[in-house]
């Protein structure tokens, strides 16, 4: 039994199981019979492979449960994700918001973009020990696999947690959705208190910021210009330029 088992195994498995059906709950989210068992496990592994890269700052399975999980599946608490919808979490790192979402979501099909080779390994490995069927990884920058017309302009829904400045994510997430699609980016905030370089911005990029929260919830409502998304690099500094507030938070 490997640690990531151990950790998931026992007593501490099944308060935690516990912990996020109570959560589900209280948020009217409905979460799949097993679902929270592989939740956990999903943690656990994270926790076990955290002893040889990188992956999470947390300590405990409690801790990576309620920030690995919990916090990735509060967007199902305000959002309608119907059957068949199709998404990206840009900047995965471990795969998170785009594996509790998979494992919330089975009716739906995500692709989790990261762009360090040894996350997108670790991703993938937890994909196959967890059965997970509706997720792939993408080994790419986000800006690249913005450009690739089989993605540009595909997906109903893009999720962004931690990936970089709001302004830069709008630039970064909204070439990749279809009109009528919808960009969440977890946040304390709501979209109403946005200040109004970042709502040009979205509208720049055909996109219109909702009011509400928490986190900033954009539709598409329009077709992006061919010439964005530009590199990381350049939209961070134009962010920058123009002293935006929130220009880095997420």
């Amino acid at each position: 039994m490997n640690r990531a088992e151990e950790l998931a195994d026992g007593a501490m498995f099944h308060v935690e199981q516990n912990r996020l059906l109570s959560w589900a709950g209280r948020s009217g989210v409905e979460l799949g019979k097993g679902a929270p068992a592989l939740m956990v496990r999903y943690a656990a592994m994270v926790l076990e492979a955290n002893t040889r890269q990188n992956l999470t700052g947390c300590s405990t399975l409690t801790e990576a449960v309620e920030t690995l999980v919990v916090e990735s599946l509060e967007p199902l608490a305000r959002l309608n994700v119907p059957r068949g919808t199709r998404y990206a979490d840009i900047g995965s790192g471990p795969g998170v918001p785009g594996i509790p979402l998979a494992l919330a979501r089975p009716d739906a099909f995500g692709v989790l973009i990261e762009a360090q080779a040894k996350r997108a390994e670790f991703m993938e490995s937890a994909i196959r020990g967890l059965s997970i069927a509706n997720l792939t990884v993408e080994c790419k920058r986000v800006e690249e696999m913005a450009r690739v017309e089989r993605w540009r302009g595909s997906l109903d829904m893009v999720f962004s947690r931690a990936f970089g400045p709001v302004y830069v994510v709008l630039e970064m997430a909204l070439p990749l959705l279809k009109i009528g699609g919808r960009l969440y980016i977890y946040s304390r905030r709501g979209g109403e208190e946005l200040v109004d370089a970042l709502a040009d911005q979205a509208s720049s990029l055909g996109g219109r910021i909702v009011p509400g929260g928490p986190g900033v919830v954009v539709e598409k409502l329009g077709a992006t210009p061919n010439s964005r998304p530009r590199r990381y690099p350049a939209i961070k500094r134009e962010a920058e330029r123009l002293g935006c507030e929130w220009k880095n938070e997420t």
